[in-house]
């Protein structure tokens, strides 16, 4: 059984993030699911009543936010047993500095609890991407259902490089979440394997 793992899903808004966290989860209860949703929705919903929330913050807002997500981190990498497995997931960005710290806090998390960091890009094909964005559930979750904004960021973005040798790039746009989910966990399971036979 594998232990002390975290995958970071990253991709644009509406990739499927935390539909595959949960199909994950589902497949492998033994790993745990971590959703910038489920860290920072009590101090969104303080602030604001949808995803336009994300626009109003001013700099004690971010700050809010960064400590919400930092008490999260901090529990996984110091609070909850060393056997445990999560899922982390977030929309991140090649050329966004901010997404690039988040990295290094999720990196920095990993490195205190001696865990295996296993980044996963996830990316999607801009038609689907507009199909699923739109979805109104989206909107309970602080989450863009903005289609010109996911086309500018499709357009102009790539999803961010970890440059890390574990490294998975998976193509969603044709996967369904449970195809998702198990490449994703075989690629970990390969890792660890190959890893294992190097040491």
């Amino acid at each position: 059984m594998l232990t002390n793992n975290i995958i970071l899903l990253m991709g644009i808004a509406g990739t499927g993030k935390m539909t595959i966290g949960e199909t994950i989860v589902k497949q492998t209860p033994h790993f745990k699911l971590s959703t910038p949703d489920s860290s920072l929705d009590s101090v969104l919903k303080l602030l604001g009543d949808n995803e336009q929330v994300w626009w109003s913050l001013d700099e004690k807002g971010w700050s809010a936010v960064n400590q919400a997500l930092d008490v999260t981190l901090y529990t996984i990498a110091e609070v909850c047993p060393k056997e445990s497995n999560f899922v982390i997931t977030s929309e991140m960005l090649a050329d966004n500095p901010y997404h690039q710290n988040y990295f290094e806090r999720v990196q920095h998390a990993a490195t205190k609890r001696g865990a295996t960091l296993t980044p996963v890009r996830l990316i999607c094909e801009l038609d689907e991407l507009l199909n699923r964005v739109q979805n109104t559930s989206r909107s309970a979750y602080f989450k863009t259902r903005d289609a010109e904004l996911i086309k500018k960021r499709v357009t102009e973005e790539k999803v961010f490089f970890s440059k890390m040798p574990n490294e998975f790039t998976l193509d969603v746009t044709h996967l369904p979440p449970d195809a998702s989910a198990t490449k994703i966990m075989q690629w970990v399971i390969s890792h660890q394997s190959n890893s294992s036979q190097s040491e």
